[in-house]
């Protein structure tokens, strides 16, 4: 009996755990092509608007605004291109180089046809942690640059070790993660994998190592528009991060 009571509680999970899993990724496959379908059909290419690029987002657009108004980027890195809508917005905004990569080849493709016509953007088909090595060792490594970090995606959640490769490489750089938890106002909406949030739990350890200084809207969730998803921004303690506790868009948070 004491045998069963072990085994039969494994037998009956395991199957659930599977089943569930595939009807995870199906929903997810489903989500996905009908985004591409609305994306070929609807928006076949990138058009400037006010709710076409960071979720359609007022508040975060601001952020990112008051961002370059204080510190001078170089070039700008993204991961995770999606559709393109938030590359070409950034492109367009700051007027500098925007590479980025997106490791689902049908939204690669995708982002190649609608951002055609808009200059100064390089798309490459790439896991982000393969991506953003390439990018220190070509040449980006010395330069100012603005990293949004969007490639999250499912079961893979390289947030840890992009965040370890990006102050390996870089010393002047500011980082924007999307879809994070705001700890004091869960109106602001954010991803969870696999029982694992998008959360300052998961990064603690990287920020006190690597002593970097972490900032949250200062919008509330009630007052921002779209898709009202959360972010955080990172910086090295020192100048850049005492240029961004200037900023009415953002507020630092005391991890301690």
């Amino acid at each position: 009996m004491r045998i069963l009571k072990h085994l039969v509680p494994g037998f009956l999970q395991q199957p659930y755990r599977t089943v569930q899993k595939r009807l995870d990724d199906l929903e997810l496959s489903m989500r996905s092509l009908e985004t591409a379908v609305d994306a070929i059909v609807v928006n076949p290419k990138y058009v400037p608007g006010d709710d076409i690029g960071f979720n359609g987002q007022r508040h975060r657009k601001r952020i990112f605004g008051e961002i370059l108004s204080r510190v001078a980027f170089d070039a700008i890195v993204e991961t995770g291109t999606w559709l393109g809508d938030t590359t070409a917005y950034m492109a367009l905004t700051a007027r500098v180089p925007v590479h980025s990569c997106e490791v689902n080849p049908r939204f690669h493709a995708l982002a190649r046809r609608r951002l055609v016509d808009v200059a100064g953007v390089y798309l490459e088909l790439s896991d982000s942690r393969r991506f953003l090595q390439a990018a220190a060792q070509r040449g980006l490594g010395g330069k100012g640059t603005f990293f949004y970090l969007d490639a999250h995606w499912y079961d893979d959640l390289p947030l840890k070790e992009e965040i370890e490769i990006i102050v390996g490489h870089w010393s002047r750089f500011v980082i924007m993660i999307d879809d994070f938890c705001v700890p004091d106002d869960r109106g602001y909406g954010y991803d969870t994998y696999r029982g694992r949030s998008l959360a300052l739990e998961l990064l603690q350890p990287a920020i006190a190592r690597r002593e970097l200084a972490a900032f949250f809207p200062a919008a509330r969730s009630a007052d921002e528009t779209g898709l009202q998803r959360g972010c955080v921004v990172l910086a090295p303690k020192g100048q850049l991060a005492q240029e961004l506790s200037q900023l009415a868009s953002l507020r630092e948070w005391d991890a301690r």
